[in-house]
């Protein structure tokens, strides 16, 4: 004996496949994994809510403990260039720009 499906039959099938799969597993839906973007201090400087020069970055910014996975080569000296995740670290600023004391001196 044959049975003949159409494009209704096919969907009636899949939703009841997929309520029964849901029913059995706890499923969440697949996140497509983001790329972060890093880049160099003073592109990183330029990118924030306040201009500062980078060594002020460098000292009292890329310093926090927060910013300790999101930081490359940050004294590594001469010939290391310095790279940010600005994909965690701006967001980050930009929501604790008030936390911040903009108004620090650089040492003399």
């Amino acid at each position: 004996m044959q049975a003949s499906l159409d494009e209704q039959d096919y969907q009636v099938i899949t939703n009841e496949v997929l309520k029964r799969i849901k029913e059995c597993y706890n499923l969440v839906p697949k996140q497509t994994s983001q790329v972060d973007d890093w880049t160099g201090i003073q592109q990183f400087t330029d990118q924030l809510p306040i201009k500062k020069d980078k060594e002020w970055v460098r000292m009292f910014l890329l310093t926090l403990p927060v910013f300790k996975n999101w930081v490359i080569n940050l004294n590594a000296g001469q010939g290391h260039r310095t790279k940010v995740n600005v994909t965690k670290a701006l967001p980050w600023i930009m929501s604790h720009q008030a936390d911040i004391d903009w108004n620090q001196s650089l040492p003399r």
